[in-house]
């Protein structure tokens, strides 16, 4: 088939007006017999003409790859699917790992400084910034990828982290010194002293087939346990144990940077059988930090919570820390349509393990935002909106229990448009 001009696609569109499903069809077609010209002309001309999909820009750089175009021209691509994406961090974070297979390292980690600015507390993203930088010599990413990829992680990976945080510390710090630049590598080198260190770290630990639940109560009012396992207080529930295997029997609780105020410890026992009734607490403050302080007790099981206190008069927050939302830690799953695309594309490219490691980074915590090769950076946010009357109640009790105050709100809702919305053409009614 000859390959069609930017005007003759454009001329298809418009006279054909072809509905999406025979779009990715042909899309299909043309990535099966490797005609990925015409890919990019019917892709292009779809967009051009408004009528974009979720997976057309991702599909759209993928054949101008295979297709042999300009780095330059790829990286345009994939920097407006974010316009059309929903542009959080998992999209930022994926573009940041293509850019590094593209040999674009100053890409990569500008995007994965956008996307650390937007949630701090993503271990996966100062992992994969920390590789790109030490692989390209970007040692002045290693300033802040480095100490962060120290304050987040502390899980049961911590160590392995470390190890990697401590290697690409070391490697800058002696690139700064050989460059003259001995302020940077004194800077690097407290950075890290400080990141290593954690201000309060609560451990239960116990024996036996039952299930014993930590809760912290932070000075600031928020409460840190499994239902909410990061307060705004910087606390984290790095570890949900129970029994009856020995290894999984601990809790933890980590806080790296606490505020100066009363931390209350709660001790709560689920269900099941606790050998002897019985917890081992180990409260550990300024860990890492020349003062640091441990303190071990046992502590005896009740049918309420048994309550320990510690004073952290120390702290070295100044300010609340961000909490992610539990709604942008979803995964996103693909279209159905993107996938068969993709998949169709990718039989044409070298297999996941010729490809660089820094493709293949995952989330070692397996939280279901893992970044690497075959995962999609568009995908539809899908929201159910029904249409009619909704009544919501708010009850309030006077303090002598006599009075109950109604507050009745009726909610009439109707759809009366739809809007398609995309960079080239603006808002479209459907």
């Amino acid at each position: 088939m000859p390959v069609k001009s930017p005007a003759e696609w454009d001329q298809f569109i418009a006279e054909k007006s072809p509905k999406p499903e025979v779009v990715r069809e042909l899309v299909t077609s043309f990535s099966t017999t490797g005609q990925h010209a015409s890919s990019i002309g019917l892709i292009e001309a779809s967009i051009r003409a408004g009528q974009v999909q979720p997976w057309m820009h991702e599909v759209l750089a993928l054949a101008m790859q295979l297709d042999g175009r300009p780095k330059a021209q790829i990286e345009r691509v994939m920097l407006s699917s974010i316009d059309v994406g929903s542009g959080d961090v998992a999209s930022l974070a994926f573009l940041a790992t293509y850019f590094a297979r593209l040999d674009r390292p100053e890409r990569a980690l500008s995007l994965l400084d956008q996307a650390v600015r937007i949630d701090p507390h993503r271990q996966e993203l100062y992992l994969l910034a920390t590789k790109v930088a030490q692989s390209s010599q970007s040692w002045d990413t290693i300033l802040w990828s480095a100490p962060g990829l120290l304050e987040t992680s502390w899980g049961s990976d911590r160590q392995e982290m470390v190890k990697l945080a401590d290697a690409a510390a070391n490697e800058a710090e002696a690139a700064f010194r050989k460059q003259g630049n001995d302020f940077a590598a004194d800077r690097l080198r407290r950075i890290m002293d400080q990141a290593r260190g954690c201000d309060l770290q609560v451990k239960v630990e116990w024996n036996g087939a039952g299930d014993v639940d930590l809760l912290i109560d932070e000075p600031g009012g928020a409460v840190c346990s499994h239902e909410t396992p990061r307060t705004p207080g910087g606390g984290h529930l790095s570890r949900d144990g129970f029994g009856p295997r020995q290894e999984n029997c601990h809790e933890e609780y980590v806080c790296p940077r606490s505020f100066a105020g009363e931390y209350r410890i709660r001790i709560r026992h689920v269900q099941g059988d606790i050998v002897g009734k019985r917890v081992v607490v180990t409260i550990s403050k300024r860990v890492g930090l020349p003062d640091a302080e441990e303190t071990t007790r046992t502590v005896v099981l009740g049918k309420d919570d048994q309550e320990l206190r510690v004073m952290m008069r120390d702290g070295r927050r100044r300010e609340a820390a961000a909490v992610p939302d539990a709604t942008s830690r979803k995964a996103r799953r693909a279209t159905t349509s993107g996938n068969t695309i993709l998949a169709e594309l990718k039989g044409h490219t070298p297999p996941a393990k010729e490809l660089p490691p820094l493709a293949q980074i995952g989330n070692p915590n397996g939280n279901g935002s893992a970044v690497g090769v075959g995962v999609s950076a568009i995908a539809p946010q899908v929201s159910s909106i029904a249409e009619g009357v909704s009544l919501s109640a708010l009850a309030v009790v006077s303090g002598d229990r006599r009075y109950v105050r109604l507050t009745l709100q009726p909610s009439f809702t109707a759809i009366r448009d739809v809007i398609q919305f995309s960079t080239a053409s603006g808002p479209l009614g459907n």
